[in-house]
């Protein structure tokens, strides 16, 4: 038998059980509205060689076709992950682009000679080129590889030598390569609202060739961290933990919803018979004196307002911290002494919370390793303790020197390319300057951040 009240209920399994019921716990939605569904993802689509978008055979990325747009989800649901990932983005960006030559010192090391060249700085300023890095730097680190758009000059269209004009970011979301057919390397790329792109905004581009830079007017041109055994599109290095951030992402809505319902009655609840029998004479004494017909559904709505009014007076917040008292007759012919009689039922909270709190622990451990940053410089707080000043400073050389040089090379390629073709012969190369961090206790006193504060 079932009591309602708006949204809150009760639930009579008849066997002297009560159990209550919330209405309002609605399901996590995705940023689109719908509900996210639970994917894993993979390079290569589950064996899909291609899908066919608007005519065009298109390769998909990730087994929807949509793997950027599960990262963005799963990330955004994450209470650590685009924290964690601004913070990776920051120390793989250092101090910023810089121009530098090769050189080797006396003992024969290489080092990089940093240079100022006002002329190339003044054509790279030109084209924005800090924005449009710093945009492929935050796809590089989500995704492990980024594209850009190439625009050459109009110069080879009269016989002039050419040049590039432009590289503009294009959001790794948004382009998929073109599937060529069994064994042939893609060479053309297409730029829609993936994963259903609309045919008006749909466009296909050739792939740009180093060894021909000025070959196309416009060409797409996609740089990445190869991902062991992965076709065409690299992944994630994550992505063995996107369960764990899936897992972590649901326990906020676990919680609320728990806490919501935990201020409802959770009570074993038995009325005495007597009292409804009491109830139900006066209900016909009411009738026969105003002469209505009696019917049995006026003591069940009379049961339904009397449940209402009892559920309102224990649920919610408000409530929290009263109490209800009862009493009770013994009644001679059942030989018993009948009553209210309210029984809590024993949730046990401090052990539900507990467990979610410990699966909370391993998802952000799960989080950081994935993500390949120590947490001393992800700033999660692990086993209830923070890194220290030294394990920071030792945490981020050993990351300098172990997981920069590869992205800094992928990143900075395409303004290379940039370099060569518009200025020829002059051994410049770009590379992101990191400013070398020193222990406190091997600074000046008088340029210590504290003597500065």
């Amino acid at each position: 038998m079932i009591r309602r009240s708006g949204n809150f209920g009760f639930i009579d399994n008849g066997n002297g059980e009560l159990i209550s019921f919330n209405l309002n716990a609605g399901s996590r939605l995705s940023s689109a509205g719908t509900a996210a569904p639970d994917m894993r993802f993979a390079a290569y689509a589950g064996g899909l060689k291609y899908r066919i978008v608007n005519g065009v055979k298109t390769i998909p990325y990730g087994d929807d076709d949509d793997l950027p747009g599960y990262v963005d989800r799963v990330l955004s649901n994450f209470y650590a992950g685009e924290g964690i990932m601004g913070k990776k983005t920051g120390l793989q960006w250092g101090e910023g682009p810089r121009l530098y030559r090769d050189e080797v010192d006396a003992d024969n090391k290489p080092f990089r000679a940093w240079a100022v060249e006002p002329q190339v700085s003044a054509s790279l300023d030109d084209i924005d080129y800090l924005t449009q890095m710093q945009r492929c730097l935050v796809d590089l680190v989500h995704l492990e590889g980024f594209w850009v758009k190439i625009t050459r000059t109009r110069a080879p269209r009269i016989g002039a030598p050419g040049a590039i004009a432009r590289i503009e970011h294009v959001p790794a979301a948004r382009v998929r390569f073109v599937y060529e057919g069994e064994g042939v390397a893609p060479r053309r790329a297409v730029v829609g609202d993936f994963p259903h792109p609309l045919v008006q905004d749909f466009t296909e581009y050739p792939l740009f060739n180093p060894a021909d830079p000025f070959r196309h007017p416009v060409a797409l041109a996609y740089f990445s961290l190869y991902s062991y055994n992965k076709q065409h599109y690299s992944v994630p290095r994550f992505v063995g933990a996107f369960g764990w951030l899936e897992l972590a992402g649901t326990l906020p809505g676990i919680l609320a919803a728990y806490n919501e319902n935990a201020s409802a009655v959770s009570m074993h609840i038995e009325s005495p018979a007597g009292y409804w029998e009491d109830a139900e004479k006066r209900l016909q004494d009411i009738c026969e004196r105003t002469g209505v017909q009696y019917s049995a559904q006026m003591l069940e709505q009379l049961k339904d307002e009397a449940m209402e009014k009892f559920a309102a007076s224990m649920t919610g917040r408000k409530n929290a911290g009263k109490f209800m008292h009862t009493s009770a007759f013994f009644n001679e012919a059942a030989g018993d002494y009948q009553g209210w009689k309210i029984t809590p039922i024993d949730k046990k909270i401090k052990d539900y919370i507990e467990a979610q709190v410990a699966v909370a622990r391993k998802a952000d451990s799960a989080a950081t390793s994935g993500f390949g940053l120590d947490p001393a410089l992800s700033n999660l707080i692990l086993d209830t303790k923070l890194g220290s000043g030294s394990e920071k400073l030792y945490s981020l050389k050993v990351y300098n020197a172990t997981e920069t040089a590869l992205p800094d090379l992928v990143l900075c390629r395409p303004w290379q390319i940039f370099i060569d073709n518009n200025f020829p012969g002059s051994r410049l190369r770009i590379g992101l300057y990191r400013a070398i961090v020193d222990a406190e206790k091997n600074i000046n006193p008088a340029n210590r951040i504290k003597a500065n504060a």
